[in-house]
């Protein structure tokens, strides 16, 4: 069966096969978030750890949502993403609001910018 480890919480749970992040976080007491629960908030973003190949790729609005945000290629929205086998990951909810997620969006954007 898989495990799912989620750093922030030192837990680990054992899932069904090709489980939402949405639902084991719903069944299990987790720190991840989930506020709109349609990916257009952020509130679910996570970080991958370990074994990314074992989640679902990105549907569209994923990818665009995340790329808005300057996101790293290991985060996801956990809203969004099936997984099939072991995953580790870490919560970013719990970031300390100085190096939230908007700051550092904003200084991707500036790096990211042509020249």
């Amino acid at each position: 069966m898989p495990v799912l480890t989620i750093k922030t919480d030192k837990k680990t749970i054992e899932v069904e096969k090709d489980a939402l992040i949405i639902d084991v976080c719903e069944h299990h007491d987790t720190s991840i978030l989930f506020g709109c629960r349609d990916g257009a908030c952020g509130a679910c973003m996570i970080r991958v750890l370990e074994h990314p190949e074992n989640l679902s790729p990105m549907e569209e609005h994923e990818r665009d949502f995340l790329e808005t945000m300057a996101a790293r290629e290991d985060e996801r929205l956990a809203v969004s993403a099936r997984f099939w086998a072991t995953l580790w990951l870490k919560c970013l909810n719990d970031v300390p609001l100085s190096d939230s997620l908007t700051p550092r969006a904003s200084i991707r954007k500036v790096a990211r910018r042509p020249q």
